[in-house]
């Protein structure tokens, strides 16, 4: 018979801890897909892909091209709407000859130029009635000339805001008459009824002229003379006007 083996043998075999000394001859199977070391706490499992909806893929280019023709058409319908203005005239610019009544480089005359064309560049109103002279302007068609005559309109703003509505204003050129006062030839004004009070209407023509007058040294605007005749067109292209430094 085999000797029993000692209380402290049976123990550590009993309670399955490994006695010093010796090797430990059987464990238990380990599966390396369950091992500790490759195992998430908490990972969470993969979502299936969705497959997003046919509808919904083929909106958002639907929704871009109906923005798109809703912009052409308001472009369209913004064109039909400005009425077609004729193209300026051709204008002959040149220096004026000896003994002009007026000089060219008149810093009080210049400075109203320049005053003028940006009034009208910005269709500011209240900048070209600045320029009004105080006796008020003298509105009438354009018949080769300043006139003498014609309807005085007092209040130079209403006329200015009646008048610069709607238009995209150039000056084309300038040039002096035989009694010393100054013709500017101006394009882009919007064709239309140009009301004024006293309930008078006057054509207003795309090519009008501007009429400027001097006093105690300042240069006033005076005249407003729509080419109702089309002698300013004629004069256009025949007469000698004088850039507005170099520019127009």
């Amino acid at each position: 018979m085999e000797p029993a083996a000692p209380a402290e043998a049976r123990s550590a075999t009993a309670t399955g801890q490994v006695v010093p000394g010796e090797f430990e001859t059987a464990s238990a199977p380990t599966d390396p897909l369950k091992s500790p070391a490759l195992e998430l706490d908490g990972a969470p499992e993969a979502e299936p892909i969705q497959r997003e909806r046919e509808l919904r893929f083929w909106l958002r280019p639907l929704v871009m091209s109906g923005l798109v023709l809703a912009l052409l058409a308001l472009t369209w319908w913004d064109s039909r709407r400005v009425p077609t203005r004729p193209a300026p005239p051709t204008v002959q610019t040149a220096t004026p000859p000896a003994g002009a009544t007026v000089s060219t480089t008149d810093p009080a005359l210049m400075d109203t130029l320049t005053r003028l064309r940006q009034a009208l560049g910005r269709r500011d109103a209240r900048a070209l009635a600045n320029l009004a002279d105080p006796s008020g302007i003298i509105v009438a068609g354009y018949g080769g000339g300043l006139p003498e005559n014609g309807y005085i309109e007092a209040d130079a703003l209403r006329l200015a805001q009646a008048a610069l509505t709607g238009g995209n204003l150039s000056i084309l050129g300038w040039r002096t008459d035989a009694r010393g006062q100054v013709i500017v030839l101006t394009d882009g004004w919007q064709r239309k009824p140009l009301r004024m009070s006293g309930n008078s209407t006057l054509e207003l023509t795309s090519l009008s002229a501007v009429g400027l007058t001097l006093r105690n040294g300042v240069w006033y605007w005076r005249w407003m003379l729509p080419d109702s005749t089309g002698a300013l067109t004629q004069q256009a292209r025949g007469a000698v006007w004088q850039a507005l430094d170099g520019r127009n």
